[in-house]
């Protein structure tokens, strides 16, 4: 919000008669001219459009709100809202690239999950994103638990899915206790009672139903996104320019599609887990190797993990609340061919990202200075991540010699490059906010879409 206000005021403080003097000066054939208003909210609106639509998170914390006064549950909902929402989008608009390798991961983790279990990879993208919580009864069984030991057992119906009130016979409405939170089930728990016949797998009908996807949200996002994509490329043909601030929404609409296409069957924003009243087994190999990763990495292994998308190896989620915000779970011996799918994606998509800059290159800028700075950043967003790959490959090769200088390899590949890249996208943000108050007249001309279509 305040990145758009912020924008807009850039807009309202251009010369007024900048759009009365271009549409004055335009020939008198052309009749259609657009606004900078008009530039500016349609980029804006792609770009959150199309990030609000594309991020499939994680499971948030379950609370129990009952018996909680209002302001409490105001306090639980902003903190859930701040940390669902408001930090997720903020990261994808500085990170694009890095979140689009994290949901790269999750793909091809959620195929082999789907693999394991006989299933789907939407069963599989449940399980990873904190699908199953294990509870604990804070006051006793609850009635729907005393109906199903009545029916079978409770070891056979260790899930809850209604309350009293929804079953429609005729007893009084209660408000069911659900228990105690205590904390998410990875994917050794789950396949374990499952084959243990203690947790029976939700449907794709029941996961389709916990999705929040509307079906006309996403048609008006791919409408509004293809519709700027067309304008985009019809200038080009045209040769009228771009304004920067497009060029950057152009290059979100590319990773964002991206994302979408590999959280495709992922469940969309689902707010609360299954709940599991089950004793878990004990813990296997691969659950106390990640126990003792948590308990002994330092702080700067943790970030390097998280960074890498690799931090499933370090998080035992029996000792935490909730499933991490881009948690993309356990990667067996290393799992190379993940990691290697998860890097080349980010690194073939960010060097497009990066290329997509180059539409501006012969732009017209208000100085030499600023157009030699935006040369500058894309070549540097462009080149960083194919350096990235050189540097790896370097600091491998190096570690057959010397293990010291690997790491001092490894640290130039973090603290060099990212920082530098992000430089250039830094670069590049303040250029199109800054161009926004002195754009050219050919600009403001808007694309004479009868020139695309046969006519006499």
């Amino acid at each position: 919000m305040a990145l758009a206000l912020a924008v807009y005021s850039l807009s309202a403080r251009a010369p007024q008669g900048s759009t009365s003097n271009a549409t004055e000066c335009l020939p008198s054939c052309a009749k259609q001219y657009r606004s900078l208003p008009g530039i500016v909210l349609s980029c804006l609106t792609t770009i959150f459009l199309c990030i609000w639509v594309s991020l499939h998170l994680n499971l948030p914390e379950p609370v129990e709100t009952r018996g909680l006064g209002r302001f409490k549950r105001f306090k639980v909902w902003l903190r859930s809202f701040i940390r669902c929402t408001v930090i997720p989008i903020f990261v994808t608009l500085v990170f694009p690239e890095w979140v689009l390798g994290i949901a790269v991961l999750q793909f091809a983790k959620a195929t082999q999950l789907a693999k394991d279990i006989g299933g789907t990879r939407q069963q599989g993208f449940f399980i990873l994103m904190g699908g199953f919580h294990l509870f604990k009864h804070s006051q006793g069984p609850s009635r729907n638990q005393m109906d199903a030991q009545k029916e079978g057992g409770e070891e056979n119906h260790p899930l809850v899915h209604i309350s009293a009130a929804e079953e429609g016979d005729g007893r009084p409405e209660l408000e069911e206790d659900i228990g105690e939170p205590v904390h998410p089930l990875d994917e050794f728990d789950v396949c374990r009672l499952i084959d243990a016949g203690k947790l029976r797998f939700p449907t794709l009908v029941e996961l389709q139903d916990k999705c929040k996807s509307d079906g006309l949200a996403k048609l008006l996002v791919v409408v509004q996104t293809l519709w700027f994509i067309a304008q985009c490329t019809a200038r080009k043909l045209s040769s009228l320019p771009l304004t920067e601030l497009e060029v950057i929404t152009l290059g979100y609409t590319l990773l964002t599609v991206s994302m979408y296409a590999a959280w495709w069957d992922k469940p969309y924003r689902v707010t609360f887990p299954i709940r599991v009243y089950a004793t878990l087994p004990a813990r296997t190999e691969e659950q106390e190797e990640m126990k003792r990763n948590m308990e002994r990495y330092p702080f700067w292994d943790m970030a390097f993990g998280y960074v890498t998308g690799t931090q499933g190896d370090a998080v035992d989620l029996r000792s935490v609340r909730c499933v991490p915000m881009f948690y993309s779970g356990y990667s067996e011996n290393g799992d190379k061919p993940r990691d290697f799918l998860s890097l080349t994606t980010t690194i073939v998509v960010g060097t497009v990202f990066g290329a997509v800059h180059f539409l501006a290159w012969s732009s017209p800028f208000p100085s030499n200075q600023m157009q030699f700075l935006w040369k500058f950043a894309t070549i540097v967003m462009t080149l960083a991540p194919p350096a990235a790959v050189a540097v790896t490959a370097l600091g491998v090769v190096i570690t057959l010699v010397s293990e010291n200088l690997a790491n001092v390899i490894a640290q130039l590949l973090v603290f060099l490059l990212p920082p530098l890249y992000f430089v250039g996208r830094g670069i590049t943000i303040i250029l199109a906010l800054v161009t926004l108050t002195s754009l050219p007249l050919e600009v403001y001309r808007d694309v004479e879409w009868t020139d695309f279509f046969p006519h006499i």
